[in-house]
């Protein structure tokens, strides 16, 4: 049986774990062989390094999805827990050589090399999930204004119903009591009429005895 390549390993039991390809092996950032991979909750894995100082330039933001990681990054901080242990272990028995001349601070060399040819499209990558990114945000902005001007507009139509109501109120008061004062005018209108009537009425004449 031929020796595993260390372009391709499969370091599970009989086979059980998926095998490392060189893809699975570079950092997005420095387009190196992995040292001390960080795996964030969304997915994306960085060299420890390159995720310390982009995850903090980007305001603990993934600098490919823009995920926040704030929480986690501050949790796993202070855990000493950052490092995916497994996958390290697993590339550090995978590709020995050039995880030992990154961890001494040279250059990966082949592995780097030849694996970053296929990484020439990730900017494009980048570049769409960034967009969909900004689309899904848009999206959720769009929503939440459509969501306030019903809520505004909802509100304004409940006042304008209510000060209609009350201006109704209102008028139905005014009328009430207007038709009161006519009833009491009228009343002393006809008694005054009446008393005139009275007043004024000539008596009849008597006829005297024949």
């Amino acid at each position: 049986m031929a020796p595993a390549s260390e372009t391709e390993v499969d370091v599970g039991e009989g086979g059980s774990e998926k095998a490392l390809s060189q893809a699975d092996c570079i950092c997005p950032v420095c387009l190196e062989i992995f040292v001390e991979p960080v795996t964030l909750p969304c997915a994306h894995t960085f060299c420890k390094p390159c995720f310390l100082e982009t995850v903090d330039k980007a305001n603990l933001c993934c600098p490919l999805c823009r995920r926040r990681v704030s929480t986690w990054a501050r949790l796993h901080g202070r855990k000493k827990t950052l490092v995916n242990m497994e996958l390290w272990s697993r590339l550090q028995e995978a590709f020995p050589t050039q995880c030992q001349r990154r961890i001494s601070g040279q250059d990966a060399g082949e592995l780097a090399t030849v694996a970053s040819t296929p990484r020439v499209s990730p900017p494009g990558e980048v570049r769409r999930e960034y967009e969909d990114q900004i689309s899904k945000l848009a999206e959720e902005k769009r929503a939440l204004e459509d969501a306030e001007r019903r809520a505004s507009e909802e509100y304004i139509q409940r006042l304008l119903a209510e000060e209609e109501e009350r201006r109704a109120e209102e008028r139905r008061r005014l009328e009430e009591t207007q038709l009161e004062e006519d009833e009491r005018l009228a009343r002393l209108l006809s008694q005054e009429l009446v008393r005139h009537v009275l007043q004024t009425a000539t008596p009849l004449p008597t006829r005297s005895p024949c």
